[in-house]
């Protein structure tokens, strides 16, 4: 089996037939799987789903449809399709969201031909209102999907999803990269995004995205301290200095005063950094000055 695709399926009754539409219009001439996995969604989801694949996929394509006992997440819904997947090569796909008909062909080509252990492509947003692209995207970004990435080296690094996070790709990816795959790019646009207003991106409720953010920290610092080179964790470390950067201006901006010190004492538990710089010096300082001294220099972690 050359490719496996992955797709968490939670009440998304209005996106998924597109979204499995796509897969099936794939130009792609190897073997494929589709797995679909069932989050415990309230909606017709699923049978929509299987009604596409059942008559649209390719002879040189398979399906599965997996069910949760309960809703459990993106992430773990992701981590169930990684146990069984039997692909050469993993792309998870969100439900809501489409290929377009060249990605497993673009992708797969060109990690054969470098034998890159990642390979991603261009992706486009688009809206509800507006199918057409709205804004083409290159180079690297944070998301899983739209990453064809080897399932042996996954296994090899143990990387999974941490369940029960939102922002859930933020520490999946920063283990990926941590741990240097060989990587290629395509150009072309091989995938598009949806933007919709009832998701979680879009989301005023900033209590669930700063929950993710702790955890985002915590996460990056157990990978950091899990690597073998020092030199690595120093290299790294910085990285974890400029997240904590950010979180703490987003915080600023769309937290509470209370949340703003949480998150200040979270970042003082997974620091000091080795060889700190000028800002980092708020750690030597009492909490109560240190607080008020990374207020005021956490933004040159931004720049």
């Amino acid at each position: 089996m050359d490719i496996s695709i992955i797709i968490p399926v939670y009440n998304v009754a209005s996106y998924i037939e597109a979204c499995m539409q796509s897969i099936c219009k794939q130009t792609f001439k190897g073997s494929f799987e589709v797995i679909v996995v069932d989050d415990c969604g309230t909606d017709n989801s699923i049978v929509r789903a299987e009604q596409i694949l059942k008559t649209e996929l390719p002879d040189c394509a398979t399906y599965q449809i997996l069910h949760h006992e309960r809703n459990r997440g993106l992430s773990a819904a992701r981590n169930t399709g990684d146990e069984v997947s039997q692909g050469k090569y993993t792309l998870y796909v969100d439900s809501d969201d489409q290929l377009t008909s060249v990605c497993l062909e673009k992708l797969f080509e060109k990690a054969e031909k470098t034998g890159a252990d990642l390979t991603y492509g261009a992706y486009e947003t688009f809206s509800v209102e507006h199918s057409e692209g709205i804004q083409v995207f290159q180079g690297p970004y944070i998301m899983a999907w739209n990453k064809l990435i080897r399932k042996d080296f996954l296994q090899k690094n143990h990387i999974g999803f941490v369940e029960g996070l939102v922002h859930e790709d933020n520490p999946w990816s920063f283990e990926v990269k941590v741990r240097k795959p060989i990587t290629a790019v395509v150009e072309e646009v091989t995938y598009r995004y949806l933007i919709r207003e009832n998701s979680l991106q879009t989301s005023k409720d900033y209590t669930k995205h700063f929950d993710a953010y702790c955890q985002i920290l915590k996460e990056y610092s157990r990978i950091i301290y899990s690597l073998d080179s020092q030199d690595a964790v120093h290299r790294y470390i910085y990285y974890l200095e400029q997240q904590k950067a950010l979180f703490f201006a987003t915080t600023m901006e769309k937290g509470t005063t209370e949340q703003l010190h949480q998150l200040y004492e979270l970042i003082r538990s997974i620091g000091p950094i080795p060889k700190c710089s000028k800002p980092d010096f708020h750690y030597y300082l009492p909490t109560i000055f240190g607080f008020c001294a990374y207020k005021k220099f956490h933004k040159y972690h931004l720049c």
